[in-house]
């Protein structure tokens, strides 16, 4: 990878984060006064990291190709006929 492709990648998961901070700041906010301020901040940027960890795609499976069928020999044909 080259340098550019990880700093963008990194600035992405970055943006993410900030992202998923804000949401959780607006969606919480009621709990920032019971819990205390300092605690809110660290226990949403630890759930953002976690999130945006979780959030990266997917690697593509490999997909199995199927065994080829293997060539039958004379003596196996001639076992399957007679049979």
């Amino acid at each position: 990878m080259s340098k550019k492709n990880l700093t963008t990648e990194k600035s992405a998961k970055k943006t993410l984060r900030t992202q998923i901070e804000d949401k959780l700041f607006s969606t919480f906010e009621d709990l920032k006064s019971k819990v205390g301020e300092k605690k809110f901040n660290r226990h949403v940027k630890k759930a953002s990291k976690i999130l945006a960890a979780g959030a990266k795609d997917p690697k593509p499976k490999k997909v199995k190709k199927a065994a080829k069928p293997t060539k039958d020999t004379k003596a196996e044909k001639a076992a399957e006929h007679v049979s």
